[in-house]
């Protein structure tokens, strides 16, 4: 398991980018929370420092620090965070309970579950169970909720699609079709995440626009040429001059989008060759599995870009290169 990794369940063979632990069936959320190894709270307790004016570091000799606190998981006194005094601690259980009433509700099932950088970020991700199907290409979107206790990032809830055959994520902005939400550790937060409830709906509104937008992109055709240009838009080479240096950077650069090319030339199902549809799907699978990655496991670094919102910038360029070149050809 990789090292940022902390704890995962996953309920089918093939856990989220291969993170996660495989379990035979899907759970509820308490039991989801065992399997996940998140069985465990957050308090916010005050901060405190010591004085520089006798008596070192003894008790009794601590001054606070005003309006900041430290989460600690209370399972074994682990400092996650450091929040200001509006924060509210979200416990993993609130968390997953959210979902239990998509669970109701449609016939969506837990998947993978699990914590990064040792408990600061906790994730849930549900089959949302309803498949993009296109001719024998499939889409699974998954429902991605995420959780911090260190003050890094708001709760959110996130419609995931993800390709089978290549596991390509592919969260496409789409208009008027609403993809996530996200509510702050304040304290009306919980009033929040009652109201999302009732927005849930809206990640199957996505679905369905996500449907209509891959026939859109798999309809319309691109030219070995047109790719070609729009990948020199997006990742341009730098300018050759003599130091060595630049010269690398010039021959990685010129490497990255011929691999890209390639890509684009090669789709995995010959009926979208030089069509829109390759060619986001080309780019998409060079940024999440072929570009370089420093100081971090492959498979985290998308975990987190995926929780950011920010795990394929090029491919949603290029999207929306592709669309305004579509009505350019009305």
């Amino acid at each position: 398991m990789p090292a940022n990794v902390e704890t995962m369940f996953s309920a089918v063979e093939t856990p989220w980018h291969r993170l996660g632990v495989v379990t035979d069936s899907a759970l509820t959320s308490s039991e989801a929370i065992v399997q996940a190894g998140l069985d465990w709270t957050v308090s916010v307790r005050p901060l405190v420092t010591f004085s520089s004016e006798g008596g070192g570091q003894t008790e009794g000799n601590f001054i606070d620090v005003p309006d900041n606190y430290a989460t600690v998981r209370d399972s074994d006194e682990s400092v996650l965070g450091v929040v200001g005094k509006r924060y509210e601690p979200i416990q993993n259980l609130e968390c997953f309970s959210f979902l239990d009433n998509v669970l109701d509700d449609y016939s969506a099932k837990y998947e993978t579950a699990g914590a990064l950088d040792n408990g600061r970020i906790i994730w849930v991700l549900l089959n949302l169970g309803k498949n993009v199907v296109v001719g024998d290409d499939v889409t699974v979107p998954y429902l991605l909720m995420t959780n911090s206790h260190d003050g890094s990032t708001s709760i959110k809830a996130l419609t995931t699609p993800i390709r089978v055959v290549c596991q390509n994520t592919l969260s496409l902005a789409l208009g008027n079709y609403k993809s996530s939400f996200s509510f702050r550790h304040t304290q009306n937060v919980r009033g929040r995440i009652e109201q999302a409830r009732n927005s849930l709906e809206l990640s199957y509104n996505y679905i369905d626009g996500f449907q209509e937008e891959v026939e859109r992109l798999i309809d319309q055709q691109v030219t070995d040429d047109q790719f070609k240009t729009l990948v020199d838009t997006i990742m341009p080479v730098t300018e050759v001059n003599d130091d060595e240096t630049n010269l690398q950077l010039v021959a990685r650069q010129r490497q990255a989008q011929e691999d890209i090319i390639q890509k684009f030339r090669t789709p995995e199902f010959s009926e979208h060759k030089e069509t829109a549809w390759a060619g986001l799907n080309a780019m998409s699978n060079y940024e999440l599995w072929d570009a370089p990655v420093r100081n971090e496991e492959r498979e985290v670094r998308i975990a987190k870009k995926t929780i950011q919102q920010n795990q394929t910038p090029n491919t949603n360029i290029l999207h929306r290169l592709l669309i305004g070149q579509r009505y350019e050809n009305i």
